[in-house]
């Protein structure tokens, strides 16, 4: 059944959505999202107990994770009840972002499938108006708060105010449209100062997110530096920076299906050097039901998308469910955690 309604909503995207400027279909999908009662459909959610996994002592239902892109708390509720083990808020400031103009999201259509370049620039409503709002989203599933700062201190600030409410914290230090806070990854010294403050601004366990970009001084320098510092999570990663002359900034972030291979090979590489003492969150280009059991089979603990969320719809994620699911029957094991290779 979610295989048939997967396909209708493929037509409707193929025929509707992509069809209207990028605005007007963004608008549209997010409408949607807060007004449809979808996350009251049992049909989005797998109830089997073996697809639960731990990230950072926190239980997941199951190891999909939506993406950091919604801050609005009606579409992080109902997204919570579409199948997802935990849901990241999108990234939160130190003070409100109107973020970049439009045009600030553009479909690029590739031979690896429909991906999206985006320049959106952190809009969102700043730490204090987010701080009080966020008490009124019940926790149906993992909530992970995701911060940005340009300095040491705003880290330490958003952590502190935002922790509290959240099961988890993300520590985005990768976004590509953002100049101050992509460069992070260039400063791996600096890198050091921000992982000892975070570490001690908060309990609660955090994820660093980094950028496909900087691929040597990741692995040569943030994660062990996060490691040495107790950040044991680490999201990889994020969009990754490409010129786009229709954008509003000339160059945004790439998401879609163009990135798997890469996050494929990043999860690989990173659990043969660092084994067991790194939890991986695999994103970047899961659409599709074996390209999630790829990633978990080769290592990570959990998986990322949002572009598939678009491009594939609500569906997406019992389907993959389910074929992980029909996984483990075939091979006879237990659980989630018994695929990894």
């Amino acid at each position: 059944m979610a295989g048939a309604a997967d396909a209708i909503y493929r037509a409707i995207y193929r025929g509707l959505l992509c069809r209207l400027p990028e605005s007007i279909a963004v608008a549209v999908g997010q409408a949607a999202l807060r007004w449809l009662p979808l996350d009251r459909c049992p049909i989005f959610r797998s109830t089997d107990p073996r697809l639960a996994v731990s990230l950072g002592g926190v239980r997941l239902p199951n190891p999909l994770i939506l993406s950091s892109m919604y801050y609005d708390l009606t579409i992080l509720r109902r997204a919570m009840g579409l199948g997802f083990g935990a849901v990241t808020t999108k990234s939160i400031t130190l003070s409100p972002r109107a973020g970049h103009p439009e045009p600030n999201l553009v479909r690029l259509e590739a031979a690896a499938g429909s991906g999206l370049v985006n320049c959106n620039g952190f809009r969102n409503p700043g730490l204090q108006a987010y701080r009080a709002a966020l008490p009124s989203l019940p926790h149906r599933v993992p909530l992970i708060v995701s911060v940005a700062g340009e300095s040491v201190e705003e880290y330490v600030r958003l952590v502190e105010g935002l922790a509290p409410f959240g099961d988890l914290v993300e520590v985005n230090i990768s976004s590509p449209n953002t100049a101050l806070v992509y460069q992070w990854s260039q400063k791996p010294q600096d890198v050091v100062q921000l992982f000892d403050a975070v570490r001690a601004a908060t309990t609660k366990p955090l994820i660093v997110k980094l950028s496909p970009d900087f691929r040597e001084a990741n692995e040569q320098a943030l994660i062990p530096a996060a490691l040495d510092h107790s950040l044991r999570i680490v999201n990889y990663g994020n969009t990754r920076r490409v010129t786009e002359p229709r954008l509003s900034q000339g160059a945004g972030g790439l998401s879609g299906p163009e990135l798997f291979p890469d996050t494929l090979d990043n999860v690989r590489r990173i659990r043969r050097r660092f084994g067991e003492q790194v939890e991986v969150i695999a994103t970047g280009g899961i659409d599709a039901p074996e390209k999630a059991l790829s990633v978990l089979e080769a290592g990570a603990s959990a998986c990322g998308y949002f572009t598939g969320f678009v491009s594939r719809g609500p569906f997406l994620a019992r389907r993959i469910l389910d074929r992980l699911s029909r996984e483990l029957d075939q091979r006879g094991i237990p659980c989630l955690d018994d695929l990894r290779r």
